[in-house]
């Protein structure tokens, strides 16, 4: 029988690693979780009944940011966790984190590397997308796994699948569709009254947009900034069925009859693995829901890192 594991979950946010833990069908208990946003907090403590403790910043590693790396304030609490680790007599039998693409470049990770070594931890690094398991989405993230007693089996720095496991992949068609992960309960009309994007922005912008059908098999990086900013921070949707009508680059009018729309947060929460029964507390706004998704991370992938970190194949 698997022995339980007692975990710590920092800057935990509404609970994507919790809920990992659980679809990763390992025993295990929470015995406490640190975030410093308050909206992150309250709502997982409408999703879990538990408190979570405040804590300093988390590392600011996003790709449309500062790039000020290690020289960043709010990375301090992240060296503070290593310092910590460093000098247990005790310290955890394996640990995993998740980052942005572009961290194993960072000077941070190579502390964070250096802090693993000299505790003699196995680790193995990946790059991981939920396209990879058969989710319609482009979300390309640093994953490490780490276990504390290093053996003689190693693997390369950095993989794009997991052994044994799923292998990352470009085709397409081993996606879902997106229809697979939208609303059922709005009609057409209810979800372009709630989610649509207004008029004025679409002829002032429109183009600029990431735009999907709901046959398409992908869509782009959900950001904390989605329906705030326009560029770079996710795909909207087509509700027009008309395979025939295109925008035309030259005409933003054209871009009207194609019934454009924001994808809800209960849709992006499902492109992000979390179980149906997820929710939101019903004071936020869709845009403050945006922003706490776009902070989290992809439930599949990490139960599925999970299950590898702690099987033989990785020991």
């Amino acid at each position: 029988m698997q022995n339980m594991l007692r975990v710590l979950e920092f800057y935990s946010g509404i609970g994507g690693m919790h809920y990992a833990l659980s679809e990763s069908s390992i025993p295990f208990t929470v015995i406490q979780s640190f975030d410093i946003n308050t909206n992150a907090n309250a709502n997982y403590l409408h999703t879990f009944n538990t408190k979570v403790n405040p804590s300093p910043p988390c590392q600011p590693f996003t790709r449309l940011g500062l790039q000020k790396d290690d020289q960043d304030n709010r990375t301090n609490s992240f060296f503070n966790l290593l310092d910590i680790l460093t000098k247990m007599t005790t310290p955890p039998t394996y640990i995993l984190i998740e980052n942005v693409f572009g961290f194993e470049k960072s000077n941070t990770r190579e502390e964070l590397i250096s802090a693993f070594t000299s505790k003699n931890y196995k680790y193995q690094e990946f790059h991981l997308s939920p396209q990879s398991f058969s989710i319609p989405n482009q979300r390309l993230r640093y994953f490490c796994i780490v276990y504390e007693k290093q053996q003689e089996k190693h693997y390369e720095i950095l993989s794009n699948q997991i052994p044994n496991g799923y292998k990352h992949s470009n085709k397409l068609e081993e996606c879902k569709p997106i229809s697979e992960f939208l609303d059922k309960n709005l009609t057409e009309e209810e979800s372009l009254l709630k989610y649509g994007v207004p008029e004025k922005l679409l002829l002032t912008k429109g183009m600029l947009f990431d735009i999907k059908k709901k046959e398409d098999f992908t869509t782009n990086c959900f950001t904390r900034s989605y329906g705030k900013l326009v560029e770079g921070t996710g795909s909207i949707i087509s509700l027009n069925t008309d395979t025939d009508l295109k925008p035309i680059e030259s005409d933003p009018t054209s871009l009207l009859p194609l019934k454009l729309r924001y994808f809800s947060p209960k849709e992006i929460t499902r492109l992000h693995g979390f179980p149906e029964e997820f929710t939101f507390l019903p004071s936020f706004t869709p845009q403050q829901c945006y922003r706490l998704i776009g902070n989290s991370l992809n439930v599949k992938i990490v139960s599925e890192l999970l299950k590898f970190l702690i099987s033989d194949d990785f020991k």
